[in-house]
């Protein structure tokens, strides 16, 4: 039985089938024609559903008041209490049936954002809620992970495009675009319940994430605002958001009470509300309710939102918690210790419960974006557990996102492997073209290619859905130095909304290599002052200042080359190559094949001075850096589009100088 049947002339089919979208998205079943299987007798068929509807909606137009069809079901309808009657383009009902009630749809279709409060009363709807699906294993992983874990060096504000339902029917252009950040809920009742302010807020925006048209703040975004104390207007200019989520989580006992509310952030004003409660048992059945009553608020408060919320089955609630420690700990993953904290967290959910897909994929993922040292492991280690959690999280969900591109993320930085990477970031933007993870990996992919530019466009795509975060930025100024843009450099230097981890000295590079001796003078006072604020010691701004001096004025200063256990980066190689010769420079970057991502050479394929020379780059030692297979790869694909800088020279030459 349908709650629904859906009764029109042909003429109307179009709008019809609109409509019945619109109705299924409010959680009713809706029949109509379409339904009718091949083969079957068209009338019978017609006739059994029309009795068993719970209501029948009837669709008066200028055809469908001539159709006797229309009139017929109308007709039963009427005599058993079950019509109700729209309009859809202001025609009237006919006589016999203007007794009845007749909703205006064509005011709604043009004006209105939502279905009119007056349908949904008449088809028994509660306004607020709409359903989740039913479990899949496939989700849009959260926007905590999505924006949180964007950098290799550690490492979603759903901004909405909407498409509501009045503009299927009258085939208007998409409007203004609604912008939502979901704040860390407060929590209130000792501080071992603190993991759940960023922990359930990021779950929230993960299972509304499949929502058409909605982009949510990653988890960098919105903790950094909240963080600041400021006021809903305030967040929404930091922000450029139109609407905020705030949430509250009281323990009492075994028992939780949670509040959630959504708020207008340009005056502050509630617009809807909610509060559950249950044991902790319950924990994630609790965060369903909310999910499934914020949809509905987001559909017919709002007028957007189209499609349904997506749920993971039902998880042990041990596993539940531990997951959510991780996505709190994610937030903050620039912390070795928190990203270690978070991996930990993850792998506990995945053991507790061996299906739980979304455990999996973000142990996957964090793992693709670690070194050895920052998780004081091998290789060999880190490959071997990252593969095997990508591995189970694809085989329990094959369309999870976060593990696909934890997957391509791999690819990349492991092995050098782009193109199967890229095809599989193309992939997961098509399904959703606002996955700020895919953006990054995609950006890095088109980088090793040599095609900066097209990376640059994907990187400002993912710091678009997370400004707040500040590894998004460093990608930028690196992939940014790589095109020799010295001023987009400094620039992002300049704008990072706090101090960004490595951006400093990737302006300092970009000085270095491609700065004048003018430029030097007028700017390396500002870059002390900046590199000052973020805590460089003394010792360090001599350093650079060493650095700058002898590729920009020719100086002649000792560096001491870098030697032991630790971080080492390509750049790193080129400086040691400067200031000790070319086998110094070797050893370093041999250092750096061993404990740096892949992409870490393309910071010395560039045209400027940071680099390794045209002669160096001639000699057999050098080529053979370019045979290791992380870095073969990289090499073929910049030399199959004519990106050859810094790249090895042919013909080959021993190097004769220092």
């Amino acid at each position: 039985m349908a709650d629904v049947f859906l009764s029109y002339a042909s003429a109307d089919r179009a709008i019809a089938e609109r409509l019945a979208r619109a109705i299924a998205q409010s959680g009713l079943s809706v029949w109509w024609d379409r339904h009718i299987k091949g083969g079957a007798e068209f009338a019978r068929d017609i006739e059994q559903q029309l009795e068993s509807a719970k209501h029948v909606l009837v669709l008066w137009s200028k055809e469908a008041i001539n159709s006797r069809w229309v009139r017929d079901e109308a007709s039963v309808a009427a005599d058993t209490r079950r019509l109700v009657a729209a309009t859809i383009d202001g025609t009237p009902a006919p006589l016999g049936f203007r007794q009845f009630q007749t909703i205006n749809l064509k005011k709604w279709t043009t004006r209105s954002p939502a279905l009119p409060a007056e349908l949904l009363e008449a088809l028994e709807v509660e306004p607020d809620e709409v359903p989740s699906r039913a479990p899949s294993g496939r989700r849009i992983p959260t926007a905590a992970i999505i924006g949180g874990l964007l950098a290799a060096v550690a490492g979603g504000l759903l901004i909405v495009q909407p498409a509501p339902i009045d503009r299927w029917m009258s085939g208007e252009p998409e409007g203004s675009t609604l912008a939502l950040a979901i704040l860390p809920f407060t929590t209130e009742g000792g501080s071992e319940i603190g993991y759940l302010g960023a922990g359930l807020s990021s779950a929230l925006a993960d299972s509304l994430a499949p929502l058409s048209g909605l982009k949510i703040t990653a988890s960098t975004s919105s903790q950094s605002v909240a963080a600041q104390k400021l006021t809903a207007p305030e967040i929404a200019k930091r922000l450029g958001i139109t609407h905020l989520v705030e949430g509250h989580v009281q323990k009492i006992g075994d028992r939780y009470a949670i509040s959630v509310r959504l708020v207008d952030a340009k005056n502050s004003q509630q617009i809807w509300t909610r509060n559950v409660e249950g044991s902790a048992a319950e924990l994630q059945a609790l965060k369903s309710q909310i999910t499934r009553a914020l949809a509905g608020a987001i559909r017919t408060r709002l007028g957007s939102g189209d499609g349904q919320v997506v749920e993971r089955g039902e998880v042990d609630p041990k596993a539940y918690e531990a997951y959510l420690r991780a996505l709190e700990q994610v937030s903050v993953r620039d912390d070795r210790g928190a990203r270690r904290e978070a991996i930990k967290q993850f792998r506990l959910a995945a053991s507790i419960e061996p299906g739980f897909a979304d455990a999996h994929a973000g142990h996957a993922f964090l793992l693709a974006l670690s070194s050895p040292s920052q998780l004081g492991t091998g290789w060999k280690e880190i490959i071997a557990q990252q593969q095997a959690s990508a591995s189970q999280a694809l085989k329990l969900d094959p369309d999870n996102e976060l593990a696909l591109v934890a997957k391509a993320i791999a690819l990349q930085n492991f092995f050098g492997n782009i193109d199967d990477a890229l095809a599989i970031d193309q992939a997961v933007l098509r399904r959703a073209p606002n996955f700020g993870p895919a953006h990054y990996s995609m950006a890095t992919g088109l980088w090793m290619q040599g095609r900066s530019r097209d990376a640059v466009n994907h990187i400002e795509q993912a710091i678009g859905l997370d400004p707040f975060d500040t590894l998004l930025q460093f990608y930028r100024a690196k992939i940014l130095y790589s095109l020799g843009d010295y001023d987009g450099v400094r620039d992002a230097a300049r704008q990072c909304p706090q101090s960004c981890a490595g951006t400093g000295w990737f302006w300092l590079l970009a000085m270095a290599g491609f700065a004048g001796p003018d430029v030097y003078r007028d700017d390396f006072p500002e870059f002390v002052k900046y590199a000052r604020n973020s805590g460089i010691p003394d010792e360090g701004l001599a350093e650079t200042r060493r650095i700058a001096e002898t590729f920009i004025l020719g100086r002649s200063h000792s560096l001491k080359p870098i030697d032991g256990p630790g971080p080492v980066e390509f750049s790193d190689a080129a400086i040691d190559a400067r200031f000790g010769g070319l086998a110094v420079g070797l050893r370093t970057a041999r250092f750096a094949i061993e404990r740096a991502h892949a992409d870490s050479v393309l910071d010395i394929l560039n045209d400027g001075r940071v680099t390794f020379s045209p002669e160096q780059r001639a000699d057999p030692r050098y080529h053979a850096l370019f045979r290791h297979p992380k870095l073969a790869q990289i090499a073929a694909a910049r030399r199959a589009r004519g990106v050859t800088a810094g790249l090895p020279v042919f013909p080959v030459k021993p190097y004769t100088g220092r």
